[in-house]
């Protein structure tokens, strides 16, 4: 009975599979739910410990990756010969020495960096003077009152004034990461809320999450231009009402007067004197792109690539040594890439054209591995026909979850560059596996902004049509519970057949894909 139970999961596929192209069947076939498992269960393991760019976790998914394609006979084309495309990232940080004084009427106090203020970066100075607090980050200030800014501290409620309730989780990263800069200010202090999702505590593990406690990534090239020019740091409202204590104001009746009042006077504080002492640490680093080659069968088409790409970075560790495992995000992708490559070596009939299967470094950071990429293509762009980018397929969304519906996949971007793509998916999609197609996220004015959040953007960027698969936003995200228990595997095993077929097709085509014209 437990043999049969086993067989009917295969026999399904098999029957779904009787309507592809029989010349693909085997690779169709070979995709399973038992493969990904095991391949995700190794790359979210504690010894991976979150694979976070340039990190001894992220070099051991490298390797894991390039030992697969090695043995699944890949052709190795990066660097010197190898599964690897190296480049450099530089890390910027705040030195844990940085910290702040206040003296109010002679009376010092110490703060902490990571404690009592936290910041992504620094910068190397120390700078002392009197406080202001001048409201909101767009509260409009008059000459008189801008020209008395010069070399004071700048306390600034976060977000714009409109937004000061605003809850939402998107409405929330705004107001926490706002920015408000005064000509002649010594520095900018950011107030968070006293209670809601914005507090300082919620904060400090918001800026965890994202590993930017742990500094800024920058690719080499341009870090020099973008390290932080000006002083600001995101406080605890207890030192914000310290500061404020002379006035005699607490911090709520001041946030309650800026919102009330339509002209807003900075309330200058000249008997607290704030000093910050500010330290960074800057280190350059490795990272890589891990690439293996298939060459097409035609020898007339094989100098033409499909792509398909898949970050297999994620955030690492926090200071407090939780492991941020990314089992969906985008160890399911990674996996894919790895079973997506095992299905199209072991058919024995092989595509037209040349397969590309990449597995990138540093999305989480800014999608620096496909812009690499893309700067020094291995293979020329204008012979790349598609990138297939697979970014988190592995969960439900919150939406979906509601519903009980687990047969559906978010689709970004099949139709924005060739609308042929969109209708070999359709079709790729209808002679497999049937799953349901959303659309939801694909609108040019889709509030989330998706399709330029992974790294299919890169390759959009530069004319290449692209597709982008995607589970949605799901209550693990960016966080240590996103772990491989809570994964789906046999649903992933679908949407990478059809990933699969879409591939299948692509790569046989006789022409390359339509483009729809560039408008002038």
């Amino acid at each position: 009975m437990h043999r049969i139970f086993f067989l009917i999961p295969l026999f399904i596929v098999i029957l779904r599979a009787q309507s592809i192209d029989p010349k693909s069947k085997i690779g169709y076939e070979s995709i399973q739910a038992a493969d990904l498992k095991s391949h995700l269960t190794i790359l979210t393991s504690d010894s991976l410990e979150g694979r976070e760019t340039s990190y001894p976790g992220q070099k051991k998914a490298a390797n894991y990756i390039a030992d697969i394609f090695k043995n699944l006979g890949l052709k190795a084309i990066g660097d010197n010969g190898t599964y690897f495309q190296h480049f450099d990232v530089e890390i910027s940080h705040v030195d844990p020495e940085t910290k702040i004084d206040i003296d109010v009427d002679g009376v010092k106090k110490n703060f902490i960096w990571g404690t009592d203020f936290v910041s992504e970066t620094a910068k190397d100075t120390v700078v002392s003077g009197s406080a202001v607090f001048v409201g909101f980050t767009d509260t409009e200030l008059d000459s008189t009152a801008k020209a008395k800014l010069a070399g004071r501290v700048v306390f600034v409620f976060i977000g714009k004034k409109n937004f000061a309730s605003d809850t939402s989780k998107s409405g929330t990263m705004r107001r926490l990461f706002a920015i408000r800069r005064d000509a002649g200010a010594a520095a900018t202090l950011m107030i968070p809320d006293i209670g809601g999702p914005a507090t300082f505590q919620n904060a400090q593990e918001i800026i965890s999450s994202f590993g930017s406690d742990k500094g800024t990534m920058r690719m080499k090239d341009t870090s020099s231009q973008l390290r932080q020019q000006f002083i600001r740091f995101l406080v605890s409202p207890e030192m914000a009402e310290l500061v404020l204590k002379p006035s005699g104001k607490s911090l709520k009746q001041l946030k309650n007067e800026v919102l009330q009042d339509e002209q807003f006077a900075p309330v200058f504080i000249d008997d607290a004197t704030v000093t910050i002492i500010s330290k960074s640490i800057h280190e350059i680093k490795q990272t890589e792109n891990v690439l293996g080659f298939l060459p097409g069968s035609d020898p007339d088409l094989r100098s033409q690539v499909v792509i398909f790409t898949a970050h297999y970075d994620h955030l690492g560790k926090s200071r407090s040594g939780a492991i941020y495992r990314g089992a969906d995000d985008n160890g399911s992708g990674t996996v894919s890439i790895l079973e997506l490559a095992k299905a199209f070596t072991a058919n024995p009939i092989k595509p037209k054209r040349s397969l590309l299967f990449m597995t990138v470094t540093g999305e989480e950071k800014g999608l620096f591995g496909s812009k690499y990429y893309t700067s020094n293509p291995i293979i020329p762009l204008d012979k790349t026909i598609t990138d297939i980018n697979i970014d988190m397929i592995g969960r439900l969304d919150t939406t979906h979850e509601a519903n009980k519906d687990t047969n559906y996949i978010y689709i970004i971007g099949s139709d924005r560059i060739s609308l042929e793509l969109d209708s070999l998916l359709r079709l790729s999609n209808n002679e497999s596996e049937n799953i349901g197609l959303d659309y939801t996220f694909n609108g040019e004015h889709d509030p989330e902004q998706f399709y330029y959040r992974s790294d299919h953007y890169n390759f959009a960027k530069n004319g290449v049509p692209i597709v982008y698969i995607f589970d949605g936003i799901h209550r693990d995200l960016h966080k240590p519970t996103d772990t491989v228990d809570k994964i789906l595997f046999d649903r992933m095993a679908k949407i990478g057949r059809v990933i699969y077929d879409l591939g299948w097709q692509l790569a046989n085509l006789n022409l390359p894909l339509t483009k729809i014209p560039v408008q002038q």
